[in-house]
């Protein structure tokens, strides 16, 4: 974030701090006062599909708090700067008139103590994607090996588990390294780390189509089968929340991923990103898709009652 206005850096400040005190307050302490954090409490009650889902998301959640918070609080502090225009036109007097644009300070100009911490804030990113990308690639996995009529009785023997643990190591790994290696320019490093994490959840998510289209005749064949109507009643929201949380997926990453692929290309012009609107709307955009899909994500795997 570190060209982004302040002002969508504190967007994104305030909806982290909204998901946060939405895990924290609605679902860990409302739900069952913490109880669900114990590992074999949880383990007895839910699995280790739910506890790994309510433990990537209670890691997720804080680093993307500190992330957004820290940088507006960097973005705030350093202010603006007063860039001239390239094309300043000539006055009726013959003298040259100065054109500024108001624009975000750009982090050369950072003290140093703000930009010590850029490094520190894309590896907590990173991270808190990365643990995003594990928590959607297993759901994506269990539910394809659920549906699938051929795979073997056991997951842990399934391709499906096979794949997501493939996945989750890439995206652990990946991410951060992404994060490290790129350093040295602050501005290519996080147009990488929007490349690389919205290249991964736009796979996850379009490959999320298929389990639309299958669940519905998932739950005629339970239903066929004789399960219990509680059981409907859950999958049959789960399906129409699903719905909605795709939708704002899909929001959340594409706008990254029209600013990375703008911000990676090798010009010394990036039509995007040097694009005061075009910027602030898409960051805005993939902002509000990151909470709504988050907030779905509580809803659908930490349901208070259905």
């Amino acid at each position: 974030m570190s060209h982004f206005s302040p002002a969508v850096v504190l967007l994104w400040a305030i909806i982290s701090a909204l998901v946060s005190g939405i895990l924290i307050h609605l679902h860990l302490w409302k739900f069952d006062r913490f109880a669900s954090l114990g590992w074999k409490s949880n383990s007895s009650r839910t699995g280790g599909f739910k506890r790994l889902m309510t433990y990537s998301y209670l890691c997720s959640v804080p680093l993307l708090l500190f992330y957004s918070i820290t940088f507006a609080i960097i973005k705030y502090n350093e202010g603006y700067f007063l860039l001239p225009s390239a094309s300043s036109p000539i006055s009726p007097n013959g003298t040259t008139a100065t054109n500024t644009t108001v624009v975000p300070l750009p982090y050369q100009l950072w003290g140093n103590q703000a930009r010590s911490w850029i490094l520190a804030l894309y590896i907590a990113f990173s991270v808190s994607w990365a643990l995003e990308v594990v928590s959607h690639l297993e759901e994506l996995n269990f539910w394809l090996f659920l549906m699938s009529p051929s795979a073997p009785r056991s997951w842990f023997r399934s391709v499906y588990f096979f794949t997501w643990i493939t996945g989750s190591i890439a995206a652990i790994v990946g991410l951060p390294v992404t994060a490290v290696v790129t350093r040295h320019d602050p501005t290519k490093s996080e147009a990488w780390i929007f490349f690389v994490g919205s290249v991964s959840s736009f796979i996850i998510t379009v490959v999320s189509l298929r389990v639309l289209w299958l669940f519905p005749r998932f739950i005629q064949l339970l239903r066929k089968q004789g399960a219990d109507p509680e059981t409907i009643v859950r999958l049959t929201t789960y399906n129409q929340l699903n719905n909605v949380r795709v939708l704002f997926r899909f929001l959340f990453v594409v706008p990254l991923l029209i600013l990375a692929i703008d911000g990676i290309r090798p010009t010394a012009y990036h039509t995007v990103n040097e694009d005061g609107f075009a910027t602030d709307f898409l960051a805005m955009v993939a902002g509000i898709g990151c909470i709504v899909q988050s907030g779905l994500t509580l809803l659908v795997f930490f349901p208070r009652s259905i």
